[in-house]
């Protein structure tokens, strides 16, 4: 099992055993004795008051187990959405990076706002970028993660989902299509269209998105060239072929109500006891649990011999 999972389980186990002990101390104090012929018998007994007694003492219990199974199993499950998003958003970078934005400033293979990262590696053979948010094709590899996180974000009324300001959310239209035509039946439902609107504003406000480049040191530097006659074939903001491209993802994800509030008397240490454990915080009413992912992939854009544009509105949609 892997040690985060442990992490998470462990002050439920904690919790159980502490019951089960008090239990004990509390039949032996009544001066029971524990015969296990009449308790395999226990179940036969036609006393309602038995049965009501039985049925009071262990629903707390059991409610308490489901939901922190269920509350467990959702932040693993997280872990695997928050991956799969990773590489959505680093195969839509090497799809939209080629591409030449006609109504932005942004040609094939360049993306704008790109600076020298500060954190370098002396040992690799060239230098890392980093690309600050702001620019078109930024703002669509953004967008690929959100969408896909938007499985694992809260359907229920949130102030973050109730949030319409991003300008991701006119994607909201061609998602419910979508759903439509999948599920049939939904149509004419008023809930689904606030749900998935929730869903998408809450992906869209809890995940962001960190792209890094690496260019080789055998290719020419991303910075202003002077080399007549050929001005303007090398631009400081152009990404090379084969360049490796990473991107990562972390996505803030909503825990329930009450078995989140039990973690995060845990995890919400500060500092933390564990610098390996991320902390459980509370923002707008709503626990969040921020989880993180990276995937790589090499950029394969070579410049084409006839431009192929790609036509926007002017805005980053």
């Amino acid at each position: 099992m892997p040690q985060s999972t442990t992490e998470l389980c462990w002050p439920g186990l904690v919790t159980i055993a502490a019951l089960l002990l008090v239990l004990r101390i509390l039949v032996g104090l009544c001066g029971a004795q524990l015969n296990l012929a009449r308790l395999r018998l226990l179940h036969r007994d036609q006393g309602g008051s038995v049965q009501s007694l039985s049925f009071i003492l262990a629903l707390p219990l059991f409610i308490m187990i489901l939901m922190g199974i269920v509350q467990v199993s959702q932040m693993m499950i997280a872990r695997i959405y928050v991956q799969y998003a990773a590489v959505a958003a680093v195969r839509s970078a090497v799809v939209w990076i080629p591409a030449t934005m006609v109504d932005g400033d942004e040609g094939s293979n360049e993306i704008r706002d790109l600076v020298l990262d500060g954190q370098q590696d002396p040992a690799a053979d060239g230098t890392y970028y980093r690309v600050t948010p702001g620019s078109n094709k930024a703002f669509r590899v953004q967008m690929a993660a959100a969408q896909a996180l938007m499985s694992i974000a809260p359907s229920r009324d949130t102030p973050d989902g109730s949030d319409r300001g991003h300008l991701g959310n006119v994607a909201i239209d061609a998602i419910e299509r979508a759903y439509a035509s999948l599920v049939p039946a939904s149509q004419g439902d008023s809930s689904i269209s606030r749900r998935l609107a929730n869903k998408l504003a809450y992906s869209l406000q809890n995940t962001a998105v960190d792209i890094r480049v690496f260019h080789p040191s055998v290719e020419p530097e991303l910075i202003p060239w002077d080399v007549p006659p050929d001005i303007g074939q090398f631009y400081p903001n152009e990404i090379g072929y084969k360049d490796s491209i990473t991107v990562t993802v972390t996505h803030n994800m909503a825990l329930l109500p009450g078995p989140g509030r039990m973690l995060a008397r845990y995890f919400q240490e500060t500092p933390p006891a564990d610098i390996t454990v991320t902390p459980i915080t509370e923002r707008n009413n709503t626990l969040i649990w921020p989880v993180r992912a990276s995937a790589t992939m090499s950029n394969e854009g070579q410049k084409p011999m006839l431009r192929y544009d790609h036509l926007t509105t002017g805005l980053p949609l």
